[in-house]
């Protein structure tokens, strides 16, 4: 009984139960201060490489970021941030990781402050919290900084639905201006948020119950009427987000993956992702596409998905589990492959919001289940601490491997298990930065071996050879770049090396004839002029 009582004294300082939860992410993120900048993976073109971000705050670079499409995104929030921390911390890549990490500790604070206002369920918010706050999924988005924009349109995203709590109690245009404000700041951070008002609809039908306020004809007419600025905001977001991606070419064609294909893959990656969320094995930053994806897979996907939707929509007197799931569902929709960009089939950090559904669903659920029930509850309680144990040491050691690239791609290739040559590639990459050339060319040429007609092994390759002096292998692997990309800035780069090694060979000639070609892609490249200079010297020389 005394035990009980402080428990019960304990879920009344909900305050210092949130505080709780910011400190188990402050000491279990503690070591990522202490990583670098993932180069080759996105920090580069996001940060240290990036001219208006290493720059910081200045009017020309403010404006840069709400007109520019540069990594395919339009998330004008997320670059200024970057811009605000190297203001303050330069190239320091550890106050930036601390950034990221106060987010995330912001994050958990406001799913368990929101959860038990909404509910009135301290415990269950709490425990939904935790599980949010360490689960391994979450270490990609918190341990990356090119992520930061992930942790912020959260944090915007739930000070969207604090807003929106607060106008449902009073709707007035003052309440419902900051709602909006607030969702403009989620979009502009990443546009994963589109499916925010879809999310609000759902919260209208729990916790809320605002739909019960309303005559019955009117409850989803009313409820989705209001919400139509915020559907504008989606679609505005939506189309720049489809400009942007087309502008830098990372959309997927459908002659490479149909839609028939993406479809499939859909269906098992929302699956796998469940099986992720409950089951935290084998994670990596990089998993491949299945560009000809299993039919039963694909088939037991669909029944799976079915299983689950059918009794969640039965139980109407179990409101959570609809909503639960559904959240899950929705909140996947933007990333879940329908619309492909690049060779990567998932990512973990795409789970960030999405989980969160499935924890609430699961979390209620299990609670329910054991209510009436005091030993039932307590054994409940001991295996959920335990979950929470073993979820912190599975993060903890997955935390290890983002501290360099080396060690995160040697973990993403151990996880996929079989051949694929964007990771050997990516492998090769990260060796190469490290340093540890000889190795990078085995991994290198490994990618050739299982998909010889693309340009990016190839380049590489001769990149290397170049450096050796091995100029008539590298001109060889130089030509089968050339051959198979479609890229302006690859095939420049190529015929730019490949008129250098030819000059160091002696070869003036067809050094020359390289040299125009690169020029008559882009006639102010710098280097095949230098180049062309020096071809025009010796040549003459000569």
């Amino acid at each position: 009984m005394q035990f009980a009582a402080q428990l019960e004294n304990l879920r009344e300082r909900r305050g210092l139960l949130g505080a709780s939860l910011v400190v188990i992410v402050l000491l279990l993120y503690a070591p990522v201060i202490h990583h670098g900048f993932l180069q080759l993976w996105d920090d580069d073109a996001y940060v240290t490489d990036n001219p208006h971000v290493r720059s910081g705050l200045t009017l020309t670079n403010i404006r840069w970021a709400f007109t520019s499409f540069e990594q395919s995104n339009w998330h004008p929030v997320a670059w200024l941030s970057h811009m605000v921390d190297c203001q303050l911390f330069g190239l320091n890549p550890g106050p930036q990781h601390a950034v990221n990490l106060l987010l995330h500790a912001a994050n958990v604070f406001l799913v368990f402050w929101l959860l038990q206002r909404a509910t009135g369920a301290v415990w269950r918010s709490f425990f939904v919290a935790g599980l949010f706050a360490v689960h391994p999924l979450n270490v990609e988005t918190v341990a990356w900084i090119a992520q930061r924009k992930s942790l912020l349109s959260v944090f915007f995203s739930m000070l969207t639905i604090a807003a929106y709590g607060w106008y449902a109690q009073r709707t007035d245009w003052k309440r419902y201006a900051l709602l909006v404000g607030a969702f403009a700041l989620a979009l502009m951070a990443k546009p994963m948020a589109v499916t925010l008002p879809l999310h609000l609809l759902l919260f209208d039908f729990w916790p809320l119950r605002r739909w019960e306020q309303l005559p019955l004809l009117q409850r989803w007419a009313r409820l989705t009427t209001e919400k139509l600025p915020l559907f504008a905001l989606s679609a505005g977001s939506s189309v720049l987000t489809e400009m942007a991606q087309n502008s830098g070419g990372s959309v997927m064609q459908l002659s490479l993956l149909p839609v028939s294909a993406r479809i499939e893959n859909a269906l098992i990656s929302y699956v796998t992702y469940i099986g992720k969320i409950l089951w935290p094995a084998r994670l990596a930053t990089y998993y491949p596409i299945q560009l000809t994806p299993h039919a039963g897979d694909a088939i037991a996907s669909a029944a799976i998905l079915i299983a689950i939707t059918a009794p969640v929509l039965y139980l109407r007197k179990l409101p959570y589990l609809a909503v639960g799931w559904f959240f899950y569902l929705i909140a996947m929709v933007p990333v879940i492959g329908i619309v492909q960009v690049g060779f990567q089939g998932m990512a973990d950090r795409y789970t960030y919001v999405p989980a969160i559904g499935l924890l609430i669903a699961l979390v209620w659920g299990l609670s329910e289940m054991v209510a009436q029930i005091p030993v039932a509850r307590a054994a409940l309680a001991l295996g959920g601490l335990c979950v929470v144990i073993g979820l912190v040491a599975v993060s903890a050691r997955y935390l290890e491997c983002w501290k360099d690239p080396v060690s995160l791609f040697a973990r993403a290739r151990t996880s996929w298990g079989r051949p694929d040559f964007w990771l050997e590639q990516l492998y090769g990459n990260a060796l190469f930065s490290a340093g540890r050339t000889d190795e990078a060319l085995e991994h290198y040429q490994e990618s050739c071996t299982i998909q010889p007609r693309t340009e990016y092994c190839h380049y590489n390759i001769a990149h290397i050879l170049a450096g050796r002096r091995q100029y008539s292998d590298a001109l060889h692997e130089y030509q089968l770049a050339l051959r198979y990309t479609a890229s302006r800035d690859m095939a420049l780069i190529c015929l730019d090396e490949s008129g250098e090694a030819l000059l160091q060979m002696g070869d003036y000639d067809a050094a020359q004839k390289a040299i125009t070609q690169a020029l008559g892609i882009d006639p102010a490249d710098s280097m095949a002029r230098h180049l062309q200079e020096v071809a025009s010297h010796k040549g003459g020389a000569n």
